[in-house]
């Protein structure tokens, strides 16, 4: 009988597969690795790849050939480091880039829609880079490709809507992620209400924020803009759990 390890947690599982989720820390399937039956030698795990555009994860031998949430090339994956280790001295002092992103992997993230209008044209992105800054006033931050056509439109207008995705949500992903708005309407077959600011809001979301961009504290941070925000409007429409990248990675 096989014998699977799970990689987060270190719960091991016997059976010809690995289980469908963890029982201790609740990762899926792709989280496990098998373990040799003399308990000394480990079947290398899958590999996973994360896109340093998005954060989107790949599992499998090679990087996509383009990212399914933002489009960009293989190029633009890098390998996570899969081993981990007790926590020491000689550990803390041996950290370098691989280890990093392997961290940075852990790090809790959300998925939302982003919307903006541009000249009565309207798109929209998926993003997992959207928190909160400050309480009073209700401020918010977005971190956008400056590729994304989302991008150009946010500049040109300087609002934004924000439909926050629940765990039935993960069809909008895909919708808003696969594929460009410079190649395909992506609004034209999407159940939508206008916001007060004109950016579309998703009628099948669990909360929605529209915001005002705040031009003089938002930040070029290289290949994205760090766009800093007032919320001026917003609500909860659903009881319901929110969609988070975890979640959706056990899911898709």
């Amino acid at each position: 009988m096989k014998q699977w390890r799970c990689m987060v947690c270190g719960y091991e599982h016997e059976g010809e597969n690995p289980p469908g989720q963890c029982p201790i820390c609740g990762v899926g399937r792709d989280e496990f690795m098998l373990k040799s039956l003399d308990a000394v030698t480990l079947q290398m795990p899958v590999k996973r790849w994360k896109c340093i555009v998005c954060e989107y994860i790949h599992s499998g031998d090679e990087p996509p050939d383009s990212c399914p949430l933002c489009g960009v090339g293989r190029e633009m994956f890098v390998r996570l480091e899969e081993t981990f280790t007790e926590l020491d001295s000689q550990a803390i002092a041996e950290t370098d880039l691989d280890t990093v992103r392997a961290a940075l992997n852990k790090l809790s993230y959300g998925l939302y829609i982003i919307t903006a209008t541009k000249e009565n044209k309207y798109n929209g992105m998926c993003a997992n880079t959207v928190f909160q800054l400050t309480d009073n006033p209700p401020r918010i931050a977005i971190c956008v490709n400056k590729n994304n056509l989302t991008h150009e439109y946010i500049e040109y207008s300087g609002v934004i809507a924000i439909s926050i995705l629940g765990r039935e949500n993960i069809p909008a992903v895909r919708h808003f992620g696969h594929r460009s708005g410079r190649y395909a309407d992506k609004l034209a077959e999407v159940d939508f209400l206008p916001a007060t600011n004109g950016c579309p809001i998703l009628r099948d979301c669990i909360a929605y924020l529209e915001a005002r961009i705040l031009p003089d504290k938002t930040t070029d941070v290289g290949t994205h803009t760090l766009f800093i925000a007032d919320v001026t409007s917003g609500r909860t429409v659903q009881n319901a759990a929110e969609l988070t990248y975890a979640y959706y990675r056990q899911n898709r």
